[in-house]
């Protein structure tokens, strides 16, 4: 999860399936909550499949920056919740992410999130 891109860059959040199996959505739903402004951006991905270890990159424009910290969410089509991440805040405007180490990695805590290289 990038918040706090290097100049010119806009903030994107990585999906990865961990399962051996691909995974098809009708309508997955991401939202980028904003800790301060309390705003939702929602990333809506009609038909996407993602593949047996895949990633997916959500990017939007850099209107959509925010320098206050925050956290996304993934939710099924039924608006279950899929995943979360950490409440993270970034404020050093380089290509340092939010990340689980090693993907997938997923233990339902908030020491899941370390702050690494991005790899997108």
């Amino acid at each position: 999860m990038e918040l706090n891109p290097p100049e010119g860059g806009a903030d994107w959040v990585e999906i990865y399936n961990p399962d051996n199996g691909e995974r098809g959505h009708q309508r997955m739903d991401g939202r980028d909550h904003r800790r301060k402004l309390g705003r939702k951006s929602s990333l809506p991905c009609p038909g996407t499949i993602l593949p047996a270890k895949g990633f997916l990159c959500l990017q939007r424009s850099s209107s959509w920056n925010h320098n206050d910290g925050g956290y996304a969410t993934l939710f099924s089509a039924s608006g279950d919740i899929v995943d979360k991440t950490a409440n993270r805040q970034d404020t050093m405007n380089n290509d340092f992410t939010y990340g689980r180490h090693p993907d997938g990695y997923d233990t339902n805590t908030d020491g899941d999130w370390g702050l690494g290289s991005a790899t997108r």
